[in-house]
């Protein structure tokens, strides 16, 4: 039996509104329904580029903190310019 941790999948993106800085980085995350909470931490970005052949995918993610001690995973959409985010 192997240590290493399991892989879980992430949850269904939802549409958010972002407040970003002057570097489109995430400063406020606001859920649907829900008040607007701030980011404490952004811990790891990454970009993916993928599915030219099919449907082109072009995002930037972000995994944060927000400032009631939530981590989500947010991503902006760079070919629909909008803010997604998912549990994970």
């Amino acid at each position: 039996m192997s240590n290493a941790p399991r892989l879980r999948p992430l949850g269904q993106p939802r549409r958010v509104t972002v407040s970003a800085d002057e570097h489109g980085e995430p400063v406020h995350v606001r859920m649907p329904g829900k008040p607007a909470r701030r980011v404490e931490t952004i811990n790891e970005r990454w970009r993916i580029d993928d599915e030219w052949w099919r449907q082109p995918i072009s995002r930037e993610y972000r995994a944060v903190v927000l400032d009631d001690g939530r981590n989500i995973t947010l991503y902006h959409d760079l070919l629909d310019r909008c803010w997604y985010a998912q549990r994970g």
